[in-house]
């Protein structure tokens, strides 16, 4: 998991995400809290230098020949009517290879256990920049493909003592669900989870996702200081 559950929700829209006049012991004023490392596990996490606690994380879209794809929905500690739709996957620990620590994550998460090699890419990555539990966090997301045949069981034994508090479920999702869902506006990460679902179920074309939100490209920028800075979520890259 995210040690804080994807996208979270973003920083609150009256806070300046500019630096408040400068950084506190290395962390952003207004956007994060003198305790962070008291809701944020510190062994994961370390402040950039834009003051926010960042990790890098590996997920897993386990997505089957028909469309189907494993998601779990989640809620905010400290405001527990906040509620999302994300994919499994969380950070990684020092030294832990990316496809890794996907693996380890999908079978805590979920009971699945697959071989690295069975998953593809990394098919696509994200910069996000999310709020939890009054901390503003940045965190770098590879996304790894699981094509599977139809579901298989899920299991909940592995979850940690976190997930138990803020994970409401976790079960296999269709596209009609997942569109329906934002529609009536349940929060999904990543915002183009519904249109890509569709587009894997046949297999990945090996071309990489940009799947950053147009509102994290804003909230980067802003808190890089550089206006100018450009992100395209809609633009798929090639691999190199």
């Amino acid at each position: 998991m995210t040690g804080s559950p994807q996208g979270a929700g973003h920083p609150a829209d009256d806070a300046d995400c500019g630096s408040a006049g400068g950084l506190v012991d290395g962390r952003h004023p207004v956007l994060v809290p003198e305790d962070w490392d008291q809701h944020l596990d510190s062994a994961e996490w370390s402040l950039g230098d834009d003051g926010l606690p960042f990790r890098t994380a590996a997920r897993v879209l386990a997505v089957t020949q028909d469309g189907e794809v494993l998601l779990l929905v989640g809620h905010d500690a400290a405001d527990p009517s906040h509620s999302w739709v994300f994919t499994p996957g969380g950070g990684l620990r020092s030294g832990e290879d990316p496809r890794a620590g996907a693996v380890r994550e999908l079978v805590e998460e979920s009971g699945i256990e697959v071989d690295p090699a069975d998953l593809e890419g990394p098919i696509a990555h994200r910069e996000a920049v999310f709020r939890f539990a009054s901390v503003t966090c940045r965190q770098d997301e590879l996304f790894f493909l699981l094509h599977l045949p139809t579901t298989r069981p899920i299991r909940k034994d592995g979850w940690t003592s976190l997930e138990r508090d803020v994970v409401d479920s976790i079960s296999w999702w269709n596209v009609e669900q997942l569109q329906a869902a934002q529609e009536r506006g349940q929060e999904i990460y990543p915002v183009r989870l519904p249109e890509i679902v569709e587009e894997l179920a046949s297999g990945w074309n090996g071309r990489r996702f940009d799947l950053t939100d147009p509102v994290d490209c804003e909230v980067l920028a802003e808190l890089a200081s550089t206006p100018d800075r450009h992100c395209d979520p809609t633009t798929e890259e090639s691999d190199d």
